[in-house]
């Protein structure tokens, strides 16, 4: 049977990460469904078509960041500038903001159900 976003909260609740008061929120499931429209996008999957069954824990991770509005900064390290005289090492700390940094971790699982598209 598959998976809704109400088995997402209820995974939340068991999780401790919300009560099950908390589950009717009507915000939770705003972002529950940000994080599937992502996965599902993010697969070349029908935004229409159901979650795939291994892509249930993943999305309530991923789901659970997006709520917590994770945030990430990537930069590439590299360096910018050195100086000689009691030396000075400047690295590019870089402007790459990645949100919802969950999609990043889970990247190699969501490419098992990727799609060309």
């Amino acid at each position: 049977m598959p998976k809704t976003p109400t088995d997402v909260l209820n995974e939340w609740a068991l999780r401790g990460y919300i009560t099950a008061e908390q589950s009717t929120e009507p915000k939770y499931l705003s972002y529950i469904n940000q994080a599937k429209d992502s996965i599902l996008s993010y697969c070349n999957i029908p935004l229409k078509a159901q979650m795939p069954d291994g892509l249930f824990y993943p999305w309530v991770e991923i789901a659970w960041s997006t709520a917590q509005g994770m945030t990430a900064i990537q930069g590439t390290g590299a360096v910018k500038s050195v100086s000689e005289g009691d030396t000075t090492i400047t690295y590019d700390a870089g402007a790459t903001v990645v949100k919802n940094d969950a999609m990043l971790d889970y990247t190699s699982v969501l490419d098992r159900y990727r799609r060309l598209p």
